[in-house]
């Protein structure tokens, strides 16, 4: 769930260029605790809320640009809506487009144009008919509205209740089911190990495609197989290994005894590590969003600094996160099983590097220990950053 919200905040940062790129003379910018858009307001220009909550029940007679918590759009929008949230609700018409992002997302009025939507879990009710496309990327879909274009997904599973005018292009981990009313009237092409499931009722008018999923091993490509895939995987761990031994001896070769320093800031605040990573990774995107959109709307591309500096930062923590996670547990294990202490920083990370790849090949328990990694290794590298910034104050001041 958090890859997906990760990846719906950069989905929607690209989306939003779109309406920022033009003149913004003429647009209303809205911030607070709560933006609200009472019901007998009529604002006729382009909108740009960000708030904790965002709740719309007037008229927008322009786009409205939109991020926060929680989405409410219960009015109209005579122009595309584009926003991202925790918590998005739309049951107001919308004339044009709509590109969504965020973790939970429901549709339940009209759509003129297309609706471009990523998130964890989507519902799109009966009244939301799409007047064009849908595009869906997703964890979980449950579309009960029609389409009056074509259907393009990619999701773990798919529930299809409503009637698809154009054609249908899917690609599924898990499960595609269409409901006892859904109607298919043109090309069903779906993905999947898994057959599609059609329950009595379900009509598809067009010819229906079913293609094995192909795994892209070293140039080649291959049919997904329980064999194919272990293999993969074996391939893309030995990668990974590789990439955080080149970025860790890089690291030793440059700031050894920094490496030192932020390893032992582990041993010292293990926890306080894991909260701040915790906290700084899953918050910063949302900020960086947050900025982005403020700041070009008011400055244009003049305020690109403001947010290309610290999201190159923040892009490069994420980068040093596992290597020096990699020495830490090198450096750890090392100690209790030799019960010495006097090994390198090199051998440290080989080890270290080693004993992650070989936790990624185990299913589930690949993705806890690759997201504490992260967690810890980003916090204790910020906790380092600070605490030598502390010392240096204190220092200067003295």
């Amino acid at each position: 769930m958090i890859k997906k919200i990760f990846l719906t905040s950069f989905i929607l940062s690209a989306f939003s260029f779109v309406p920022l790129q033009q003149s913004v003379e003429a647009a209303e910018f809205l911030s607070g605790v709560e933006v609200l858009i009472g019901p007998d307001e009529v604002l006729n220009e382009d909108v740009y809320a960000v708030g904790g909550r965002v709740i719309v029940y007037g008229t927008v007679n322009g786009d409205l640009v939109a991020a926060g918590e929680n989405i409410e759009v219960n009015g109209m929008v005579n122009g595309d809506l584009i926003v991202a949230a925790r918590s998005i609700t739309v049951n107001g018409a919308v004339k044009d487009d709509i590109r969504a992002a965020g973790a939970n997302l429901q549709f339940l009025s009209p759509i003129g144009g297309d609706l471009i939507t990523a998130g964890d879990e989507i519902s799109i009710e009966p009244d939301a008919v799409i007047g064009e496309d849908l595009v869906v990327r997703a964890n979980t879909l449950i579309a009960r509205g029609d389409v009056d274009g074509n259907l393009d997904l990619s999701v773990v599973e798919a529930s299809i209740e409503g009637t698809i005018q154009g054609n249908v292009d899917a690609i599924v981990e898990e499960r595609l089911t269409l409901g006892s009313e859904s109607t298919i009237e043109g090309q069903l092409t779906y993905t999947s190990v898994n057959d599609v499931t059609m329950q009595p009722g379900a009509e598809v008018v067009g010819e229906v495609t079913l293609q094995v999923p192909m795994i892209n091993i070293l140039g080649s490509e291959f049919q997904v197989s329980a064999i194919i895939q272990v293999f993969s995987k074996i391939i893309s761990q030995t990668k990974w290994f590789l990439g955080t031994l080149l970025i860790g001896l890089i690291l030793i070769w440059l700031i050894p005894e920094t490496l030192r320093s932020v390893n032992t800031t582990l041993s010292i605040s293990p926890w306080k590590s894991l909260c701040i990573g915790v906290f700084i990774v899953l918050v910063v995107p949302i900020l960086l969003l947050l900025i982005m959109i403020i700041a070009l709307s008011i400055l244009g591309f003049a305020a690109f600094p403001i947010v290309a500096v610290p999201a190159t930062l923040y892009a490069a923590l994420l980068l040093l996160a596992k290597p020096v996670i990699a020495i830490s547990i090198g450096s750890y294990v090392a100690k209790h099983a030799t019960k010495r202490e006097d090994f390198t920083l090199r051998s440290a990370l080989v080890i270290g590097a080693a004993i992650l790849a070989g936790v990624g090949l185990i299913p589930y328990l690949d993705s806890i220990v690759g997201w504490l990694t992260l967690f810890l290794g980003f916090g204790m590298c910020l906790l380092f950053i600070f605490r030598h910034y502390r010392a240096a104050r204190v220092t200067q001041s003295v």
